[in-house]
């Protein structure tokens, strides 16, 4: 469930359907920038625009994790192994749409003034975990390539390990933003417990917690 490629460093993917499946990928995964762009364009955002792009960019980002964490239970579900080859781009989306949300945020909030934005870590436990979460994703980012897999040797599966921790964080500032409705954040808790099930389980079969 890293989101970084399984294949040794410097190889390619020669199928021409799998090329076609991750560009078909890429464009359907800039879908919440198209809806951004729509709302935009169309006036549908009402009077806080920018609160309303912090929560699609969040909420992005999110699903992105899980999508990326669901990755290794449906190769095995389906036997197509080919999956494993899209996992690094999911991944890397939910990077993208994690700084989005938080560069929206620190401009929307304290207009790129660092001291504000720590005074609201400092205070505010929703932003707290989610700084923490994005924090801990930047190194798991920065790692989803083949040079710095090499380069990273055995820590590398540490590293990516955090993908766990990081989405527990991510749902939990979900929640913490949405107390007041938190039906949306409900269904994500129960599909991240359910993949973390499986992890649990494959990890005793095989005596190693593995991606």
């Amino acid at each position: 469930m890293s989101i970084a490629p399984s294949s040794a460093p410097g190889t390619r993917v020669s199928d021409p359907r799998l090329q076609l499946i991750k560009i078909g990928l890429f464009l359907a995964s800039l879908s919440p920038l198209y809806e951004i762009a729509w709302y935009a364009l169309s006036g549908r955002f009402g009077d806080y625009p920018s609160w309303e792009i912090i929560g699609m960019t969040g909420e992005a980002s999110l699903i992105f994790l899980l999508l990326t964490l669901s990755v290794t239970p449906l190769r095995k579900w389906t036997g197509w192994n080919g999956l494993i080859k899209i996992r690094r781009m999911l991944g890397l989306f939910a990077f993208f749409y994690a700084t989005l949300h938080f560069l929206v945020y620190i401009w929307r909030e304290d207009n790129f003034i660092v001291h504000e934005f720590f005074l609201d870590v400092a205070k505010l436990p929703y932003i707290t975990v989610g700084f923490l979460a994005w924090l801990m994703l930047i190194p798991v980012a920065a790692t989803a390539n083949d040079p710095m897999m090499k380069k990273a040797g055995k820590n590398w599966k540490r590293i990516h390990s955090m993908v766990y921790p990081i989405t527990f964080f991510s749902v939990l500032h979900y929640l913490l933003v949405r107390t007041w409705n938190p039906t949306d954040v409900l269904w994500y808790a129960a599909i991240l417990v359910g993949l973390l099930a499986y992890r649990f389980y494959h990890a005793r079969s095989i005596k190693e917690w593995v991606f």
